[in-house]
Parts: C-alpha cells; sequence; structure tokens
C-alpha cells in the first residue's frame, strides 16, 4: 500500500492548509492557487489531502462520478439510464484527488474516441478523460503557470459551465465536470494568466520556514517518513482522525452557518475600499468565512472569520502594477483593520457595523495567529508607486552576482523616461528567416497558437504537409470510425485501414517573442544615464507583461557578462534585479554580445520562434575578449576590439536574431559608436534621450529584420 505523506504531520505553511481545508468543507468556495518558494510542500500538501476527504455517493459504475440525488446534474448515459425508467443504484466511493500533467494532451483531459472497444467489439464509444475522473472531487495542476494556453481555455470554459462538452471522432457526448481546482506555482517561473487566476476563489502564499526548530522538524519527520512510510502514517493517525471528523462535522454543519448582514455590508465596503473588480470578491470572503466558522464548530461567522481569511480571498484580485509582484496581504491587512477598527470612537458613530459586533462580544484578538496575521507583517504604504510596493525584500548590489569589481562600482536607480510605456510591440516585428505567421498559426487576444515541425504532440490532420509524421492512434481512431473491417495475421477480426485514413501529428510550439535585454553597466555610462537605461527598461518590462513573452537579463562590465535572469516570464523578477544593478568598471561590449548571443541560441534550440535582442549602451567598448599583446598600440587594440564586435555581430545576423541597438550617448557627444554598433549587428539604431516620438520608435522596429 502506497502512503502519502499526513496532512497533519507538515509543519508550518498554515495559510496554505487552512485555504485546502476551506475548500474541502465548501467547494463552492472555488479552490486555490498555492504560489511561493520552491520545495515548501505546495504539492505535499494537496496530495495528502485525499486521505482526509469523506467518502461520496455515486452512481454505481459511473465513470463520471454523478450524484444520483442531483438528477439535473446526470451524465448522458446515467440519464439515459433513467429515462429508460429503471432505478439508479449508489455507491459509497472516495472523494477523487486527480493531477494534471503539464505535458497531457487535450484527448487526455477531456476524454476522446474509445479506441480498444471499436477494435474489440466493433462499437463506437468514448474513453472518459481526466475532467471525468476530477467530477465532484479536485483537480491539481502543479506549476499551472506553465499550463499550454490551449489546456488553459478548456479549463476556463469547463470552469464556467461545470459540463464537459466533447464533439470528435464521430462521438457526442456531455458530462458534468465540477471539481476543486487547485493550482501551485512558483511566481520566478512567470505569471499565471489572469482569465484563469481569477478562477481560483483562494490564493495562499507559502515561503520557505525561517525558524531553526521548525526547519529541523521539517527534516526529520521527512526522514521518519522516507524510512518507514507505514510507520509514520500509524504514528499520526489519531490526528489524522480527528482532523477528518472535524472535517466531516463541517461540512454538514456548513449550510446551517450564517453570516449577519452587517458583517456582509462590511465585506463589500472592504472590496470597494480595495477597489475590487467584479463580485467574486464578496462571495469568496463570505464563503470562506462561514467555512471556517463551520470548522470551529460554530454557527455564526464572526468579524475574525473575516480577518482570517479576508487576505487570501483578495490578494489575486487586486488591481497591480504588472511589474509588482502578488503580495497585496499588508494592503488589505491595513483596510481590514481600518474597517474592523473597535475603537469607541467608530463605535459611537456608526461607520463600520463592524464596531457593532464587536459591542456585542466578539472583540477581536490583537494579533492574528499564524495563518499569516497583520502582526507578522508591517502593512506596505499605500501611496507608494505600484511597480515599488513589494512584500519581498529587495536585492541589494551585494546579492547580486558580480563579474568584476571596481572601486567606483555604484548602484543608480530606474529614473523617468520620455519612453512610452507601449515601446516595443511584439506582434510587428518580423525576425529573419521566419515568417510573421507561421503556417497554422490561430491569432486571439494577446495570445496565439501556432503549430510548428517540432514541439509537443498537439492533435492530427489528414493533410501531409502537418508534419509528415504519422499519429498512429489517430490513424487507428480513423479507421475505427470508417469501420472498415479486416483480418489480423492469425485469422481473427482487425482493422482495414486505407489512405483515407492516415492521419498525421501537429506540434505546438512555443508562441511570443523572447527578448534578450543587454544592459551595458561600465563605469562610462555614469550614473545618470544607466538610470534613463533602468528606466526605460521598465517600460518595456511592462510591455512584455501585457504580451505574455518571455525575457532575460544580461549585463556586462568591468570584465565579462553574466546572465542575470534566464529567460522566464517573470517581469517583477527583472525589475527587482535591475533596481540593484551595479555599474562601474570598463565595457566589455563584444563579451556581453558573446553571452546574448549563447542565450539565443539556447532558446532557438528550445524551439523558440521568436528572439529580439535590445541592448543599451554607449558602444564605448574597451575590453576585449582575448587579452591583448602587451606590446599592441592603442590603434593595435581598437581594431582588436572592433573585428571581435564584428565577429559576434556577424554571428547574431547569422543566428536569425534581430537586434535594437539603444544609444545612451547625448547625440552632440556622441563619436558614433552606436550606429557602427548597429551597423555591425544589422539591426536598428535609436538614441535614448530623443526617443520622445512613438511613431518613430514604432517605426523603427517594425522594419527589424527586413
Amino acid at each position: 500500500m502506497r502512503h502519502s505523506f499526513p496532512f497533519t504531520a507538515i509543519v508550518g505553511q498554515e495559510e496554505m492548509k487552512l485555504a485546502l481545508l476551506l475548500n474541502v468543507i465548501a467547494p463552492s468556495i472555488g479552490g486555490v492557487f498555492i504560489t511561493g518558494h520552491r520545495g515548501t510542500g505546495k504539492s505535499t500538501a494537496v496530495r495528502s489531502l485525499a486521505d482526509l476527504l469523506p467518502l461520496l455517493n455515486s452512481v454505481r459504475d459511473c465513470a463520471f462520478n454523478c450524484d444520483p440525488r442531483a438528477e439535473e446534474a446526470l451524465c448522458t448515459e446515467c440519464r439515459a439510464h433513467l429515462d429508460t425508467g429503471a432505478k439508479i443504484r449508489g455507491e459509497r466511493r472516495a472523494v477523487p484527488v486527480v493531477e494534471l500533467p503539464l505535458g497531457a494532451t487535450e484527448d487526455r483531459v477531456c476524454g476522446t474516441f474509445d479506441l480498444g472497444r471499436a477494435v474489440r467489439e466493433g462499437v463506437r464509444a468514448f474513453e472518459p478523460g481526466l475532467l471525468a475522473r476530477a467530477n465532484r472531487g479536485f483537480l491539481y495542476v502543479d506549476e499551472v503557470n506553465l499550463l499550454a494556453d490551449h489546456l488553459v481555455d478548456l479549463l476556463l470554459d469547463v470552469a464556467t459551465t461545470g459540463r464537459n462538452r466533447v464533439e470528435r471522432e464521430g462521438v457526442s457526448t456531455e458530462h458534468p465536470a465540477r471539481f476543486v481546482l487547485v493550482g501551485s506555482s512558483n511566481p520566478e517561473e512567470g505569471e499565471l494568466r489572469p482569465q484563469l487566476l481569477d478562477r481560483f476563489g483562494l490564493c495562499a502564499e507559502v515561503s520557505t520556514v525561517s525558524d531553526i526548530e521548525s526547519r529541523v522538524l521539517i527534516v526529520e519527520r521527512r526522514e521518519a517518513f522516507e524510512r518507514d512510510p507505514a510507520r509514520f502514517a500509524v504514528s499520526a493517525q489519531a490526528a489524522q482522525e480527528s482532523l477528518r471528523r472535524r472535517l466531516s462535522r463541517a461540512r454538514r454543519g456548513f449550510e446551517r452557518v450564517t453570516l449577519p448582514r452587517t458583517l456582509l455590508r462590511s465585506i463589500a465596503e472592504l472590496c470597494v475600499r480595495l477597489k475590487v473588480d467584479g463580485h467574486r470578491g464578496e462571495l469568496t470572503v463570505a464563503r470562506a468565512a462561514r467555512a471556517l466558522a463551520a470548522l470551529e464548530g460554530r454557527k455564526t461567522a464572526s468579524t475574525e472569520d473575516v480577518r482570517r481569511v479576508a487576505a487570501m480571498s483578495l490578494r489575486h484580485r487586486l488591481r497591480r502594477d504588472p511589474l509588482e509582484q502578488m503580495s497585496g496581504g499588508g494592503r488589505i491587512d491595513e483596510s481590514v483593520e481600518e474597517l474592523f477598527d473597535d475603537t469607541p470612537e467608530r463605535a459611537e458613530s456608526g461607520e463600520s457595523m463592524a464596531a457593532a459586533s464587536h459591542s456585542s462580544g466578539n472583540s477581536p484578538t490583537s494579533k492574528r495567529d499564524e495563518d499569516g496575521g497583520a502582526a507578522s507583517r508591517s502593512p506596505s504604504h499605500t501611496d507608494a508607486p505600484d511597480s515599488l510596493r513589494d512584500d519581498a525584500p529587495k536585492p541589494t548590489a551585494g546579492d547580486m552576482p558580480d563579474a568584476g569589481h571596481s572601486l567606483g562600482t555604484k548602484v543608480a536607480p530606474p529614473v523617468a523616461t520620455s519612453l512610452p510605456e507601449e515601446l516595443i510591440q511584439a506582434r510587428e516585428m518580423p525576425v529573419r528567416g521566419r515568417s510573421e505567421a507561421p503556417v497554422g498559426a490561430r491569432r486571439g487576444g494577446t495570445r496565439r497558437t501556432t503549430f510548428t515541425a517540432r514541439g509537443s504532440y498537439a492533435g492530427a490532420s489528414a493533410s501531409r504537409s502537418a508534419s509528415g509524421t504519422l499519429a498512429l492512434d489517430a490513424t487507428l481512431c480513423a479507421a475505427a470510425v470508417s469501420g472498415s473491417g479486416g483480418q489480423d495475421i492469425s485469422g481473427g477480426p482487425g482493422l482495414k485501414i486505407t489512405t483515407g485514413d492516415l492521419r498525421f501529428k501537429r506540434f505546438r510550439g512555443k508562441t511570443g517573442t523572447l527578448f534578450i535585454f543587454a544592459v551595458d553597466t561600465s563605469g562610462s555610462m555614469a550614473v545618470n544615464r544607466i538610470g534613463q537605461a533602468k528606466g526605460a527598461l521598465t517600460h518595456l518590462l511592462r510591455q512584455s507583461y501585457v504580451r505574455r513573452d518571455r525575457i532575460a537579463l544580461v549585463s556586462f562590465r568591468d570584465g565579462g557578462a553574466q546572465v542575470l535572469l534566464p529567460q522566464c516570464g517573470a517581469p517583477s523578477r527583472a525589475l527587482r534585479i535591475l533596481e540593484a544593478l551595479p555599474c562601474g568598471g570598463a565595457t566589455p561590449l563584444a563579451a556581453g554580445l558573446l553571452r546574448s548571443l549563447e542565450v539565443a541560441r539556447v532558446a532557438s534550440d528550445a524551439g523558440q520562434p521568436r528572439v529580439v535582442l535590445v541592448i543599451f549602451t554607449d558602444g564605448r567598448a574597451n575590453q576585449t575578449l582575448a587579452p591583448p599583446s602587451r606590446a599592441a598600440s592603442r590603434a593595435e587594440f581598437a581594431r582588436l576590439v572592433r573585428s571581435e564586435i564584428e565577429e559576434v555581430g556577424a554571428a547574431l545576423r547569422g543566428s536569425g536574431v534581430a537586434s535594437v541597438v539603444v544609444d545612451t550617448q547625448n547625440r552632440f557627444t556622441s563619436n558614433g559608436e552606436g550606429q557602427s554598433l548597429a551597423a555591425a549587428l544589422g539591426g536598428r539604431y535609436l538614441q535614448l534621450p530623443q526617443t520622445n516620438s512613438l511613431n518613430e520608435f514604432k517605426n523603427a522596429l517594425k522594419g527589424i529584420g527586413n
């Protein structure tokens, strides 16, 4: 018997555990999005939840877990059985916890033609997918921010309707698909699409435990579990059973828990103060507060219940700057404290209905518990700029990797520039050697699905031009649907495959653009110019967020170049690195170009279709890749610098990388170094201080690669 790590043995992460338990009590809350550092128990907690879940009443032998008491939500087969006048028989089943892997195909998720039955029995039947298995249970997606766009669209559609409709390979069916969606992600690996993020009822943040004793306990428990899972499960059995009974009572009592209308008005006022879009915020806070009251055995939700669930219910619904990390707990706590403050002045004036509930005996505690209370966090100042409001500590110059050392190293903050926010329109930037709209591309909103010659298997087509690779599964399905009979080598029944049954694989490639931002942080840039460059880059990062493009950050100064941020989809992380980027030392321009070329080649090998290099520099290179001869003259050294730049530039051009050189020098003091660099790269040249015209900049970018 395979044992999962006991839920009650998980150390810390109280907010995450509470969010999961509330969804067990009240699935109508809408699921949980768990975000935070890797290795903090996100997946462990979700998988261990299965052992706590109660049994379900389900229709016997139904593949979709239909509820025999909910006739309006039956699947097609159960409905047909009921329409014949037959009695539906039930059985008790465990609540399913189904994991959706990132590499799953659409057929595997929503279901498809049952090839086995077609071959064995000669019938057209439906083979249920993961959505069918997850009905009335939990569907877990680890690293949900990396889930393919077409699967995200499928989940959004099913989450909206609660039904999964399948029309394919001669099969037409519909079945219920209501589940609690649980997703986890590491925010440094990319953002989650806003449409899907809003579908999660709660958002729980997890972080690495800092308490020494707790860290020791985590290791001790994990080691004990790895040595003997069965024995460890027995040691936690009493705690597990106690929590299981609490959840069972809470599920039965949830519908009887009431929420005073005065408290509901306070919740609505809280959402208005925080400028929460839509009305899911109020619904989630109200349901979560009632579920918490049920968990604690009370029949009426209180102000303290609202305090404890407000942050996890609303933090992912706040309006925020695109470059700000999703961490609005401080803002929410501050608003909650103001709204539910029980001072005598507010009680007398009646400004808040929360004061009335306090005066009736429900006085809140001065300090929240470990579920993420306000007492353990300093609220962020609401007047701070959105792009700088972040609960996480920002890195300092000492935290950054340094290619060299310079006594003159300084950190220049980003300064406001005249560059418009829409500097780069990714859709308007054709890349050398690639068509602007690849064959098979489907456009929609800011996203595009592109079918390419390689990538992940994403379906089949009758056209050989799709890829030329035979899709055996789809071919067999087509032959079974067409009903062409035949014999196998033993003389038994088999399938006859004709040329009309042949299907060929379609591969889904990566979409969007990879922007490699190469920043000259040498001493010649000066504090003011590097500050302007950082300000311009902030604009570009914001636009990358809007377009969901991937970004990489390269810095070169004083002896070499470094990849500060490998390609990722998290502009907020790039901003934090950028703000603490030191400057000083010599200018190894060729090293910066070479490192950017390496990043571009790795991305291209991984299937990235479009790569654009945007380099911020004054072009005044004074350091070579290879050490020059001691006897070399100044002219010989200059020729070596130019030859290295031209050699790397030719390699960049040959690799199909489109380039933009943003010259940080003033045009009146420039000696043309920026123009020479742009010519070597075969790219466009722009001057940072004079880039005031949106049309000028957009027109320049449109021509990249032509």
